[in-house]
């Protein structure tokens, strides 16, 4: 399911196309194809084509982790090349890599998604990523290894050299051959500033002396000018590193370490960062934008002039097919392969521009022979002029040979234009001829047609006549015919006011009747309504009458509930006072009883004066006597105060 979700994924966002095909089996020229259909599938597209772009390559041995690295630099080109770019998908995808001894590409493939862009001039441009198999290796013939680096120097704006450990010297002397290409290309550009190849980027993997040089940009520019320093080196090593840096416009190296074991030991890491080492994850973080930030990344350039990607189909195309030719390539022969690429590509941009400027005046018209002949020297010029002012290798000899090439094709494409010219003549002529006739044949349909109108004006005046006599008998009939519509007009409106008056008597009658009939009812109705009044008043009377003897009796027994009630609370009251004075007896005797029972405490107070208790017992009466003076005022207040 993993690789399904993968699959689809790559899908939608682009994938791996192989442009360069190496039949290993072949040894001919037939182990080489290439695929030149699948490369304008990427390139030749609007918003595409007519852009410069901007070439990524890598190369080097096989199985030193190059589909590894143009893996994190899709990541970074998707993002957008966001500062956390490295943390913005999952699993690394893209070109297919995995551990192991056994090469995984073969070929040249490029990715088929291009990479709108703005250079560090804000120029707008398209990046593209080119992975290669690998070169300089124990399976690999010479001739692979020549066209493989070949064209990844040639057709790139930077060519990542990926190696693993150092850069060993059979490393620099791979690139013996392309040094030979620029002395024999550019003898006079090497005492110059003026560079043939742009940008090398040396990128040592799994680097060891960190102790020495630092991973990084810095660690590798210190290890790389050691590395190029002439002193020291035998006279062919040492022309070798005084050339490199007059070869290349950018000479630049970086320290990688190693991506672990989990990576390089087992052929099962599928692209997991977990499984890489941090200090790897952290230095790729500086490696992508140092190779395709936009302060880095520039247009392709050929003799100085950026490539569009119509102009890289074409040099790619032409590069592969003298590549094909050679059995063994050397620099002399790339040198000619490179010197007819420049020729072909002004010659082609040449033949466009007479093509347009000629295609522009005829167009689909015809012109006279001197003035054709006119506008074709003076176009020539023109595009002579074109040709001369582009940049080109090769010298006096190569341009003699390519302007005989080029006036060729001109010549070719002036036939062409004299023959189109021509058949336009012709077609005109035929044109007009047919014109002509129709003009004829037209004459002709309109002298019949305006016989034919002449007829036809002739009998519409008959007809007009007639029908002008047809009207006067019409209008003649039909006064006839308004004069008695007058006549039966007034009859009718006789008729219609005597029905008018005879309804409106009708109505009348019936009205009166209708109002003598509701009159009577309603008399009926008052009638009714007064005698039900009657009998209403008289029931109203009766119940009056009930009513009235009713209450009297009501009046009656309440008076003689009131005087029982009377009599009761008389009964009631006597009572109440007999209560009354019984209270007081009681209380009378009460306070007799309290006071002969202090007469008697005084006594016996008075004859106990004399013993040690007397103070105590004296105490003691005093507080009675003021509890029960106490209880007798509260009591006379409560008899005071008693409802009555």
């Amino acid at each position: 399911l993993d690789s399904l979700l993968q699959e689809k994924t790559m899908s939608d966002t682009g994938r791996p196309i192989k442009i360069i095909h190496i039949d290993e089996e072949e040894e001919g020229p037939d182990r080489y194809s290439f695929d030149c259909g699948a490369l304008k599938s990427i390139l030749d597209k609007d918003g595409v084509r007519d852009r410069p772009l901007c070439v990524a390559t890598v190369a080097g041995a096989m199985r030193q982790g190059k589909s590894f690295l143009l893996n994190f630099m899709l990541r970074y080109l998707r993002s957008q090349r966001n500062e956390d770019w490295i943390n913005t998908e999952g699993k690394l995808s893209g070109f297919e890599f995995r551990g192991g001894s056994e090469r995984e590409t073969t070929g040249i493939y490029i990715w088929s998604q291009v990479f709108p862009t703005k250079t560090k001039t804000g120029q707008d441009a398209n990046i593209v990523l080119i992975d290669t198999q690998g070169t300089f290796d124990h399976d690999a013939l010479m001739r692979d290894n020549s066209m493989i680096f070949g064209l990844s120097l040639l057709m790139s704006s930077v060519t990542v050299y990926n190696l693993l450990h150092n850069i060993r010297e059979d490393d620099l002397q791979n690139l013996v051959f392309f040094s030979e290409f620029g002395s024999l290309a550019y003898p006079e550009t090497l005492a110059t500033s003026a560079k043939p190849f742009q940008r090398l980027f040396y990128l040592v993997r799994d680097w060891e002396y960190d102790f020495q040089d630092p991973y990084g940009s810095v660690g590798g520019a210190s290890f790389l000018k050691r590395i190029l320093d002439p002193k020291g080196k035998n006279s062919e090593t040492r022309d070798l590193r005084e050339r490199l840096p007059r070869l290349f416009e950018n000479l630049s190296c970086f320290l990688m370490p190693s991506p672990g074991k989990k990576v390089t030991k087992t052929a099962r890491f599928h692209g997991t960062l977990d499984d890489i080492e941090p200090e790897f994850v952290k230095q790729m973080q500086d490696l992508i934008p140092a190779i395709l930030g936009p302060k880095n990344i520039e247009v392709k350039k050929t003799e100085g002039i950026p490539l569009t990607a119509q102009d890289f189909i074409t040099s790619f195309s032409a590069l592969f097919q003298e590549f094909k030719k050679h059995e063994e390539i050397g620099a002399e022969s790339l040198v000619n392969v490179h010197i007819a690429n420049t020729h072909k590509m002004s010659i082609d941009k040449t033949v466009a521009f007479y093509v347009e400027a000629m295609g522009s005046v005829i167009g689909d018209g015809f012109i006279e022979k001197e003035a054709l002949e006119g506008f074709n020297k003076e176009f020539l010029d023109g595009a002579m002029k074109v040709y001369r002012s582009s940049k080109k290798m090769g010298g006096k000899k190569a341009a003699e040979k390519y302007e005989k090439l080029l006036t060729s094709h001109l010549e070719e494409q002036f036939m062409k234009f004299k023959e189109r010219n021509e058949k336009n003549r012709e077609t005109k002529q035929k044109l007009q001829e047919a014109e002509e006739k129709r003009f004829a044949e037209e004459r002709v349909r309109l002298e019949a047609e305006r016989e034919a109108i002449e007829a036809k004006e002739k009998f519409q005046e008959a007809e007009k006549q007639r029908l002008n006599e047809e009207k006067l008998r019409v209008l003649a009939e039909k006064e006839n015919h308004e004069a008695k519509k007058k006549h039966d007009d007034v009859l009718k409106e006789k008729l219609e006011e005597e029905r008018l008056r005879v309804e409106a008597e009708k109505e009348k009658l019936e009205l009166q009747g209708k109002l003598e009939a509701a009159q009577k009812e309603a008399f009926e109705k008052e009638k009714a309504r007064i005698q039900s009044e009657k009998e209403i008043i008289e029931a109203r009377a009766e119940q009056d009458k009930a009513e009235r003897l009713r209450i009297e009796a009501e009046v009656q027994a309440y008076e003689a509930e009131l005087k029982a009630r009377q009599a009761a609370l008389n009964e009631i009251a006597a009572e109440k006072e007999k209560i009354e004075a019984q209270n007081r007896q009681l209380e009378a005797e009460k306070h007799k009883n309290e006071m002969e029972d202090m007469a008697r405490r005084m006594e016996m107070m008075q004859s106990q004066s004399q013993g040690p208790g007397f103070l105590e017992s004296l105490g003691q009466v005093i507080e009675f006597a003021k509890n029960t003076a106490l209880d007798i005022l509260q009591a006379r207040a409560a008899f005071m105060t008693r409802p009555r």
